[in-house]
């Protein structure tokens, strides 16, 4: 090592800079960061190492991110791409700290995850490549090397009780939470949550699931957790209503939760909730009279509901869908698929929907509350389309955790987004990935040390007033 990059290094540690390191790779010095840090697998610790940048004589150090003055006298000069990367950032602003907080030591990483990924999926090896085009916060700072992208996705999958910290915070503000699941297949042997299961309609898949909890109040997600194929809907509600805060909240259920354990978990914690009954539940004996009615999209609904012990039932008559029930009904019997005495049973039932219930709310809400339940179905679907977080290629349940983790936070940002062109009713119009795309057309250029924003279009401009992001120079 030459003596000048001993001297440099000595200045540095008497400025008070530790755990800098010089490595001399072909006679070229380079400075890293090099700590430890305990390897949970090995029982030991484990040195971790993050470049900082190459060292030169006349100039110091110079980061990675920097480039030195050209002989011929031109300014130094980098462009990124700002307008997308300035949308993420105004949409990630709220929840970055509580990211900060729950992961001190990798929040950066998480960040550049979700900024490369919230159109889609992209392979570890090219994060850092496009980490590098964006011009994001000069305070994020990650390691976007794949082999340290791997480590962490681990570490965040092992550590549930800070991803934990993250769903209490999006979850406290929300009055009205909807729970649902869905699958993922994947044929990775290394991932043991993958399981031979029942799929629907006889069929069976290597698949996991995902349990997702989302706000009706705002239309965000917030939380989510997989657990193995095997396990059957029912079963995952006991647990997944330990990891979030339902207190004065209503839960808003699918028919496939019901059971007498679960009733009894939700009535023992005292959980608001509204379920919609099987056709085949005794219930359904229960005289209701149907004294009011209201409108839903433009439909009829008669109403009436009843106490019965610890709940209160709800039953709706929809006298369209009544209408189209026994013509199928008819169908059926006059092709000998159902007997004269099902035919009977079941058109007593047609058109009825009936819902059990620890809430007092008028009919019209209770009805309305439930027909919003497929927004976390529209959530699934940008999970695995949109964001196409269900493409699985990892090496351990605890990557998976971390990768439905970081996956999580895009859903997240991407429904954010999805709600201002909503609220701006340019959704017809334009998607989250096509907005991202147009505002990348904005650049950040670096003239020595002076940073200047490209010419914003037209069009980006006016969208961006419209979605109320301030995020370019008037």
């Amino acid at each position: 090592m030459n003596e000048w990059v001993k001297e440099w290094l000595e200045e540095q540690r008497l400025a008070g800079k530790k755990c800098l390191e010089i490595k001399m790779i072909q006679n070229k010095p380079y400075v890293y960061h090099s700590t430890s840090r305990y390897d949970p697998e090995t029982k030991k610790a484990k040195k971790v190492s993050k470049y900082l940048g190459r060292l030169d004589q006349k100039h110091g150090l110079i980061r990675k991110e920097d480039r030195l003055p050209a002989k011929t006298g031109i300014n130094k000069i980098s462009i990124h791409e700002y307008g997308n990367a300035a949308i993420i950032e105004e949409e990630i602003k709220e929840i970055l700290p509580v990211l900060m907080n729950a992961f001190p030591n990798c929040y950066a990483e998480i960040y550049a995850l979700v900024a490369t990924r919230i159109t889609g999926y992209v392979p570890l090896k090219r994060v850092g490549d496009l980490w590098s085009k964006m011009a994001c916060s000069g305070n994020i700072q990650p390691n976007c090397d794949p082999k340290n992208l791997s480590t962490i996705l681990h570490n965040i999958g092992l550590n549930r009780l800070s991803q934990q910290q993250v769903f209490s915070f999006l979850s406290s503000n929300n009055e009205q939470l909807i729970y649902d699941l869905s699958f993922i297949e994947s044929y990775s042997p290394d991932i043991t949550f993958n399981e031979n299961a029942y799929i629907s309609d006889g069929i069976y898949r290597y698949h996991h699931h995902i349990a997702l909890f989302c706000s009706r109040d705002n239309g965000l997600p917030v939380m989510i957790r997989s657990i193995p194929g095997s396990i059957n809907d029912v079963s995952t509600l006991k647990l997944s209503l330990k990891e979030i805060d339902i207190h004065n909240k209503v839960l808003l259920l699918d028919r496939r939760f019901i059971s007498e354990d679960n009733f009894e978990e939700l009535l023992s914690r005292s959980i608001r909730f509204i379920i919609p009954l099987k056709r085949d539940s005794t219930y359904y004996q229960t005289r209701i009279q149907l004294t009011g009615s209201f409108s839903y999209q433009s439909k009829l609904i008669h109403c009436g509901k009843k106490k019965i012990g610890d709940f209160t039932l709800f039953q709706f008559e929809n006298e369209d869908l009544a209408l189209e029930e026994k013509k199928t009904l008819y169908s059926k019997f006059n092709s000998g698929d159902i007997t004269r005495k099902e035919l009977n049973l079941s058109l007593k039932k047609a058109g009825l929907v009936l819902f059990l219930t620890t809430v007092d709310l008028p009919e019209q809400e209770v009805y309305e509350l439930y027909k919003s339940r497929d927004m976390v179905e529209k959530h699934f679907d940008t999970f695995k389309n949109e964001l196409q977080a269900d493409k699985i290629y990892l090496r351990s349940n605890e990557a998976l955790f971390g990768h439905i983790f970081t996956s999580f936070i895009c859903l997240y940002l991407y429904s954010k987004i999805l709600n201002r062109l909503k609220v701006a009713k340019l959704l017809s119009q334009i998607s989250p990935h096509d907005l991202l795309v147009k505002f990348s057309k904005v650049y950040k250029y670096r003239i020595g040390e002076t940073q200047e924003i490209s010419e914003v279009p037209k069009r980006v401009r006016d969208l961006a007033r419209k979605l109320n992001y301030s995020v370019f120079p008037n």
